[in-house]
């Protein structure tokens, strides 16, 4: 889970064009989908969901538990077809196609969804591939991420040259950091970094996600979704890797396909957006990336989408 740190910003009209944000996971929380159920477009995104995964998705969503809905396989499964369905909706309801899009971490899968370059179906199998090719190659208990808040990144970078097992798995602000590697590792980097840090702790994954450590399942994945024939995109998708505009489905693919071992570099991402010049629109729950955004350029507001639309 990501801290945040936004002030909220109004509903953009709907004639307006804007890049589009799509929030990874952490943004999951009981109660997300209120309001959401009456629109037929989230509910068949949703449905889809459900049926390709078989997890009781909107039912965790409305009702809870707050340990099942963010229980390692429901959680992304839950973001994703939720930030979806709120795109489908939105457009239904009138909102023009973006300038461009982005997704933080696993919100990548998101925006390649959102842009037709592969069916939702398809990042349902792609988040089952990486479950249970990760539950394979690393045992229980023995991988995971480490969020730091409020530590410079010299400093970072400075610690972990004393734990090489471990690497810089995201960039997510001037001082906002996320770590994967061995767990012990983990553990003894936010022991070391604690004092220093205005915040820091363990995240809820099981998995060294965005380093590479998950290099060595690509060959495996890339294997498990070759069925899967991506279109070129309706809009371009901006890669969280290093913030190039994604304008074939083959490149934009072959981004989701990577972006397991591929950091996440949001400085990167928040260059491009202010290069684009569009007005900002967070598409799911919550304001997370709302949050990394500000930290990265406070100039830059993004306004959320996460309620829906009147009738």
């Amino acid at each position: 889970m990501l801290e945040t740190m936004s002030e909220p910003a109004p509903d953009p009209a709907s004639e307006t064009a804007c890049t589009l944000l799509f929030p990874g996971q952490g943004t999951e929380a009981v109660g997300m989908s209120r309001g959401w159920e009456a629109h037929g477009p989230w509910t068949d995104a949703l449905e889809a969901a459900e049926a390709r995964t078989g997890h009781p998705l909107r039912r965790a969503m409305a009702e809870g538990p707050l340990d099942l809905l963010r229980a390692q396989r429901l959680a992304p499964c839950a973001v994703l077809a939720h930030s979806v369905g709120i795109f489908r909706a939105r457009r239904a309801a009138g909102m023009p196609l973006p300038v461009a899009a982005a997704g933080h971490s696993m919100g990548f899968y998101s925006a390649l969804v959102a842009a037709g370059v592969v069916p939702l179906e398809a990042t349902l199998d792609l988040i089952s591939a990486v479950e249970d090719l990760s539950e394979t190659a690393f045992g229980e208990g023995t991988m995971g991420m480490a969020f730091l808040i409020g530590v410079p990144e010299l400093d970072v970078r400075r610690t972990l040259a004393g734990h090489p097992e471990l690497v810089l798995s995201n960039r997510n602000g001037q001082a906002q950091f996320t770590v994967s590697g061995p767990l012990p590792a983990l553990e003894a980097l936010v022991r070391e970094l604690g004092p220093s840090a205005l915040k820091v702790g363990l995240l809820p994954v099981k998995h060294p996600l965005h380093g590479p450590h998950m290099a060595a399942l690509l060959p495996a994945i890339t294997r498990r979704l070759g069925a899967v024939k991506p279109a070129d995109p309706a809009f371009p998708l901006i890669s969280h890797f290093d913030g190039r505009l994604l304008t074939t489905g083959a490149a934009a693919w072959d981004e989701g396909l990577a972006s397991v071992a591929l950091p996440v570099d949001w400085l990167a991402v928040v260059a491009r957006l202010r290069a684009l010049g569009a007005p900002l629109a967070e598409c799911g729950h919550g304001r997370q990336l709302a949050g990394l955004t500000r930290w990265a350029a406070r100039d830059l507001a993004v306004a959320s989408l996460q309620e829906p639309p009147q009738p």
